[in-house]
């Protein structure tokens, strides 16, 4: 199976490669040269692995939230090359990966939930919760964030620290370990490996942006 995967959903961008089972990847931290950066990424994990995107068998993109500008640069950068090769798309939750690079990383901590969040600018984060009943994908301010039930939290994501005391004190009382990740491509390739990604076509494929007023420029909604 040979997958792409690329997001560019935070300041950090990054490109994932699959192929003969073995993961590629690289990343760049400088959000505004994200749409000079993905394609020369692209190009240079297919040539290292010997794989033309004809090959491929899908592609993954991050499809939010996140920056409005780099979800869409990663989806267009992505529905152009699946239009190109009449190649799958998986549309990928930003915050989903966040959880399961805990998962990942940090096995030992499978008996806590995790509360996947984002700066969202505003004086809001996006937020999610795994593991713990459903929380859907939300954004709001940090003291508004409400996970259901007793279970243990992990708080994971970026650029929150800004956020962290303005959380309920039921919410901080229940975080047991905090891990700093961005949303990644290769987390994103674990999740379609897994199964767990519904495939759509380049035509269905959008960004989500949680927000709805979202505007032109580089903003976060």
């Amino acid at each position: 199976m040979n997958v792409l995967a690329i997001d560019a959903s935070t300041e950090c961008a990054s490109v994932a490669l699959l192929s003969a089972g073995e993961i590629r990847h690289d990343e760049q931290p400088a959000q505004r040269q994200h749409a000079r950066l993905i394609l020369p990424m692209i190009e240079g994990l297919l040539l290292a692995a010997g794989v033309a995107i004809s090959q491929l068998d899908g592609i993954a993109f991050g499809r939010g939230p996140g920056s409005f500008t780099g979800l869409r640069i990663a989806c267009s950068v992505a529905k152009g090359l699946a239009y190109a090769h009449d190649l799958p798309l998986y549309p990928v939750s930003s915050l989903a990966s966040i959880a399961n690079e805990v998962e990942h990383q940090q096995p030992d901590w499978s008996d806590c939930a995790v509360l996947a969040v984002i700066d969202a600018r505003m004086h809001q984060l996006y937020w999610s919760c795994y593991g713990a009943g459903e929380c859907g994908e939300q954004v709001s301010s940090a003291a508004d964030i409400a996970v259901p039930g007793e279970k243990k939290l992990v708080l994971a994501g970026c650029a929150y620290d800004s956020y962290r005391e303005q959380l309920p004190e039921h919410i901080s009382a229940r975080i047991q370990h905090e891990l700093s990740t961005f949303p990644n491509a290769q987390a994103m390739l674990r999740l379609v490996v897994a199964g767990g990604i519904q495939s759509v076509s380049a035509g269905e494929a959008m960004p989500v942006y949680v927000r709805n007023n979202v505007v032109q420029g580089d903003n976060r909604g």
